[in-house]
């Protein structure tokens, strides 16, 4: 995580570096626009919650306050870059020789490599969960405690008639069901009624397919990432071939959509410990996931998986 923390900064840092070099290479104060275009560009890409979100946004005034103030914080960034730039140029009394559009480039390079190393979705998941601590927090123990229980209760309720579908209910259906609880309840709740009725042996076989289908879904993984949740529903698929199968299906093709969910995932020779007393089909499934995990895994990693 360090690492490429400082490998995002390497990379915003070019973004800056483009009008300096500009300054120094003693170009006019007509390619300012050009950069200002770029950071505004950059924040648009990096910092999408700086941003109206959708159409309608657009036409609230607010829209364009925000509009002038980036502008406005842009482009003195991009002036006082240009300007320092020029600074140094004019004491060393030299202009080295290079193209315009080499500053250009190399302000213009940062974009792409920040957002593949960097994916704000996430860092904004996370910013909304700090808050909801730092609310929790202020909140109280007692009050927590009681909100929680009636959360938890709330929950329960909303998934009984999931417990009771039949055993033959298409997995799209299942699927859309629990999807269906998320206006009225949190996937945090929906992961722990699932996973206490699946450890407390309270669970009907519709809700643990339920619980596997929840875990995997690429956007529940990335909202409860860094919980082992993916991890607690493949312990609940137990020794039961049809859930381990349905689980390695959904895991392969969650890792595929999201590489860093390998964390959350059950660790290799657990899968191949699994494979071993399934028939041919799983047996295939969890060796084949286990290989993906491992061929995800970086390789810096040494440390056991969540248990």
């Amino acid at each position: 995580m360090h690492n490429r923390l400082r490998l995002v900064m390497g990379a915003t840092a070019l973004l800056y570096l483009g009008p300096l070099f500009a300054g120094l290479g003693g170009f006019g104060w007509s390619v300012v626009p050009v950069f200002v275009a770029i950071f505004l560009l950059w924040t648009l890409i990096m910092r999408p919650q700086n941003w109206p979100k959708t159409a309608a946004d657009w036409t609230r005034p607010e829209a364009w306050v925000t509009l002038v103030a980036q502008l406005l914080m842009q482009g003195l960034l991009v002036t006082a870059c240009f300007g320092i730039g020029r600074g140094i140029g004019g004491v060393l009394g030299a202009l080295p020789p290079f193209p315009l559009m080499l500053p250009i480039a190399v302000s213009f390079l940062s974009i792409p490599l920040a957002r593949m190393l960097w994916d704000p979705r996430k860092a904004e998941a996370m910013d909304r969960f700090l808050d909801d601590a730092m609310a929790q927090v202020e909140r109280g123990p007692a009050t927590r405690d009681a909100a929680e229980a009636d959360r938890i209760a709330l929950t329960a309720r909303l998934l009984a008639p999931v417990q009771a579908l039949p055993d033959d209910t298409p997995d799209d259906t299942l699927a859309h069901h629990v999807r269906a609880l998320s206006p009225h309840t949190d996937h945090e709740a929906i992961r722990d009624v699932l996973s206490h009725a699946a450890e407390a042996g309270t669970a009907s076989r519709t809700g643990l397919r339920a619980l596997v289908l929840h875990a995997t879904d690429p956007a529940v993984a990335e909202i409860l990432a860094g919980s082992g949740y993916v991890t607690r529903a493949f312990k609940a698929a137990g020794q039961d071939d049809g859930l381990l199968l349905l689980f390695a299906r959904r895991c392969a093709v969650l890792l595929q959509e999201d590489d860093q969910a390998w964390w959350d995932c059950p660790d290799p020779d657990l899968l191949r410990q699994a494979a071993l007393t399934a028939g041919p089909e799983t047996q295939g499934a969890l060796i084949a996931l286990a290989d993906l995990t491992v061929a995800l895994t970086p390789p810096e990693v040494t440390t056991a998986r969540i248990p």
